[in-house]
């Protein structure tokens, strides 16, 4: 979580570097960081915008529907961040993992190096279910947006 007010200062004096003056109108929280409306001056103009930082994310809007265009921005960079966690640690990624390094145990204390024929078998099923899967959620995901 993002605690420390300046954030705002330092993107907008990165993002604007000749900008004087600054001003925090309203600040909320976001996704562990921080939405505030901002005011500052650039060549004399006093310029009002929304800036937006978060972990994963830094932008600015001039207008409320450039803001949500931000705001949307910033939470699917979280959410494909968590998606892609979720993905990896589900049961069904916990038991390919399982068996994935049982087999590897096998082949490496055996001392021919053969596992058996049926934990083969198990390992390459689950384990192209488990692909098969994840494929399947990145095309149903891509054809819903």
């Amino acid at each position: 979580m993002i605690k420390d007010h300046n954030v705002i200062f330092e993107y907008i004096k990165s993002a604007k570097p000749r900008s004087t003056a600054h001003k925090i109108l309203s600040q909320d929280e976001y996704m562990g960081g921080k939405v505030a409306q901002v005011q500052y001056q650039d060549k004399e103009q006093s310029i009002t915008q929304w800036v937006i930082v978060t972990r994963l994310h830094k932008g600015y809007a001039d207008s409320e529907s450039q803001l949500i265009q931000q705001l949307e921005s910033a939470s699917n960079k979280e959410r494909e961040k968590v998606d892609w966690i979720n993905q990896i640690f589900n049961i069904s990624g916990l038991i390919a993992l399982i068996l994935v390094c049982a087999s590897v145990y096998l082949t490496i204390t055996n001392k021919d190096g053969n596992i058996p024929e049926h934990v083969k078998t198990s390992v390459l099923t689950i384990l192209g279910f488990y692909f098969g899967g994840l494929v399947n959620s990145k095309k149903n995901q891509s054809s819903n947006t």
